[in-house]
């Protein structure tokens, strides 16, 4: 489909070309200037389009709380991606998203958007100070297809990220509320298309792969969250260092036993046909784990558990002297 593109914004504003929101309209005639594409992922890729797309669960909830507290009668919100790439065994580029800022940003009468590019310097430079190793990586606006504003927001990250393709990530928080259990999620990177020797240059958007990666300190804070909306006063109590521990060891000990019993269903033929790539994960897991007998890993759990109580124990004594010499220093 042909798509007209915009000119250059005034300084401390952009603005961008009519959004396609209305009522369907015949494909236009292509134009000199430029064309959006929308194509399935290709085959034919390059160092600047990424091949996956990793997501940090935070940056699914930052996008949401946007949404949630976006101005009255605003219908769309804009932000800016943070996070890192990196190269895969197989040479492929993976872009990381581990943070986000919103953008300030107003909708015309005619479906243009204004875009407060000295706002989104300023943010981004408080950012770069805070956390140095997170550089942008694209934007996020919410939707379900993309329109002319998207072509245009996506030529200016380019800007930005270049030589990279910025990652375009569209939420559609509509369908949340559907009863659908898939997430509304979709990542699109851009890459140069025309003809060659033709002055028309065009942006072919392909869609990757995008996909949810919790660390560690995700998975306790969405833990917290899940225990807390499954109680009837919302409220959930933060778990000591201890309890954390005997909750890691029944999880471990519940997934051991269900790929045990996994494990004698195929040896004993009641599984057809097993899953040859879980076999090869176990097998993996299981040979990257050293060999100790029972009587040494006791051994060194309970000195290990013994050095946790050690720890536990000066830091109440600590407090409690605190406490004291407070407590003195306010009689004198």
């Amino acid at each position: 489909m042909a798509k007209k593109r915009t000119k250059s914004p005034a300084r401390g504003t952009a603005a961008a070309s009519p959004a396609t929101d209305a009522a369907p309209q015949p494909p236009a005639a292509p134009t000199p200037a430029s064309f959006l594409q929308l194509a399935l992922p290709s085959t034919i890729a390059t160092s600047a389009v990424p091949a996956q797309a990793t997501l940090s669960p935070l940056v699914l909830l930052s996008v949401l709380d946007h949404f949630v507290r976006r101005k009255v009668g605003q219908t769309q919100i804009l932000g800016a991606l943070l996070g890192h790439r990196s190269t895969d065994p197989l040479g492929g580029t993976q872009v990381h998203v581990v943070n986000t800022f919103p953008l300030s940003h107003s909708e015309t009468v005619d479906h243009k958007l204004v875009i407060d590019t000295d706002y989104f310097s300023r943010m981004y430079a408080l950012h770069s100070r805070a956390n140095p190793k997170e550089v942008l990586v694209g934007w996020y606006s919410t939707g379900s297809e993309l329109n002319d504003n998207s072509l245009w927001v996506q030529e200016l990250f380019a800007g930005e990220t270049a030589p990279a393709s910025p990652l375009a990530l569209l939420i559609d928080p509509a369908s949340l509320g559907s009863g659908t259990t898939d997430l509304p999620l979709q990542a699109f990177v851009s890459a140069p298309a025309g003809a060659p020797g033709s002055d028309r240059i065009g942006s072919l958007f392909i869609k990757v792969p995008v996909d949810l990666t919790p660390s560690e300190a995700d998975k306790s804070g969405l833990d917290l969250i899940t225990a807390a909306s499954e109680s009837l006063d919302l409220n959930a109590p933060v778990t000591s260092e201890l309890d954390s521990l005997e909750t890691s060891l029944r999880s471990v000990h519940d997934m051991l036993e269900s790929v045990s019993e996994y494990v004698d269903k195929v040896i004993a033929g009641e599984i057809a046909e097993p899953n040859a790539t879980l076999g090869r994960h176990l097998l993996d897991t299981v040979s990257t784990i050293p060999r100790i007998e029972p009587d040494e890993f006791a051994k060194v759990f309970n000195s290990h558990m013994q050095d946790i109580l050690m720890v536990l124990y000066l830091a109440n004594l600590t407090r409690t002297q605190l406490a004291i010499t407070e407590r003195l220093h306010k009689m004198v």
